[in-house]
């Protein structure tokens, strides 16, 4: 499955890790596959790539995510692509303090968002993983990637998120054992579990619409 990417891997980075989730629903694939990156682009600068594509599932969707992340580990600024529901999106967002300031084309209508938050995170497996260092009910932005309304597509939107970490447990990949956490992402009504391993990669994914995922082709 080849990964699309918006900004391709340039010779100075360094890949750290990557892998695929595999979405699933009453234990058949749906065909929809989230293909994700993370290199190191030096000065301790990393960039997370995530190709969400569900263009063999009902949705017939694709996402494509470039984050850039500061050596702090927070998101700095990310750019994006959208197809499907007759819409054509490209955006990026640009974080200044705890606001991040927005630009998105959306079939040749460009449209400007403010929003503001302490983190940033966008609604896919890898998205989540985003949220691992921040517990609690806190303020973040997000994208507003589940609606079809022209003017919301795909907008950076202000959100309270409830993140918590349940007890270690060991599932199953291939012949090894991981050793995984489960956290519980909640937000406007909506939940999700993601079992992250102990380098934060994303091997299980749980959805409130009955939706799963399981990672395939870790690397590390």
């Amino acid at each position: 499955h080849a990964m699309r990417f918006i900004i391709r891997e340039l010779p100075y980075e360094r890949l750290l890790m990557a892998g695929q989730l595999s979405y699933e629903r009453d234990g058949k694939p749906t065909g929809a596959v989230e293909s994700w990156r993370l290199t190191d682009a030096a000065g301790g600068y990393r960039f997370l790539r995530v190709d969400l594509d569900a263009r063999a599932a009902p949705s017939s969707r694709s996402t494509l995510y470039h984050l850039t992340l500061a050596p702090s580990g927070q998101a700095e600024q990310l750019k994006y692509r959208f197809w499907g529901d007759g819409l054509e999106i490209a955006g990026s967002l640009v974080r200044e303090g705890d606001e991040w300031f927005g630009r998105r084309t959306v079939n040749n209508e460009v449209h400007e968002d403010v929003a503001a938050g302490e983190s940033f995170w966008f609604p896919s497996g890898m998205g989540l993983t985003l949220l691992r260092e921040r517990q609690g009910r806190r303020p973040a932005v997000m994208l507003a990637t589940a609606t079809t309304e022209p003017e919301q597509a795909m907008r950076a939107v202000e959100t309270v998120v409830s993140t918590s970490i349940g007890e270690v447990e060991s599932i199953r990949y291939g012949d090894a054992e991981l050793i995984c956490r489960p956290m519980t992402v909640k937000w406007n009504g909506t939940r999700r579990i993601v079992w992250l391993d102990d380098d934060g990669r994303p091997i299980r994914l749980w959805r409130d619409d009955a939706l799963k995922a399981r990672a395939e082709r870790l690397l590390r």
